[in-house]
């Protein structure tokens, strides 16, 4: 009987975690599908949150490659009046460098749902 308290009281702990940080990234970070992550992206800072090499590979035009590795320390060259959108390869990085933005004063922040394999149209390619 021990041990199921025990338990239980662990995963509600775990689920009480998760939950928290669900919250902070919903709040941090607004997932735009593909068409209105489009629409504006000559308007706005589009950041891609890949390492060089994969950003190098290939990228959406106009990108400009700040990793998420780098970003604690890259993040003062964004503008912060100016809406931020982030891409990746899949949509795990960007929440995460969303968060780190928000810590530091970023308020206008919006990812592409799903990342690039969201992305409908060819992407720059290294030749």
């Amino acid at each position: 009987m021990q041990f199921l308290i025990s338990l239980l009281i662990i995963l509600i702990i775990l689920a009480s975690v998760g939950g928290y940080n669900y919250y902070r990234v919903n709040r941090a970070v607004k997932k735009l599908p593909y068409a209105e992550f489009k629409q504006n992206i000559r308007k706005v800072q589009l950041v891609d949150v890949r390492e060089k090499d994969e950003f190098v590979y290939a990228h959406i035009n106009g990108a400009r490659n700040i990793p998420l590795s780098q970003l604690a320390f890259k993040y003062s060259s964004l503008l912060k009046d100016k809406p931020i959108y982030l891409c990746d390869k899949n949509g795990s990085l960007a929440p995460r460098a969303a968060l780190t933005l928000k810590k530091n004063g970023y308020n206008d922040i919006y990812m592409l749902k799903n990342g690039l394999q969201a992305w409908e149209e060819n992407l720059k390619t290294k030749k």
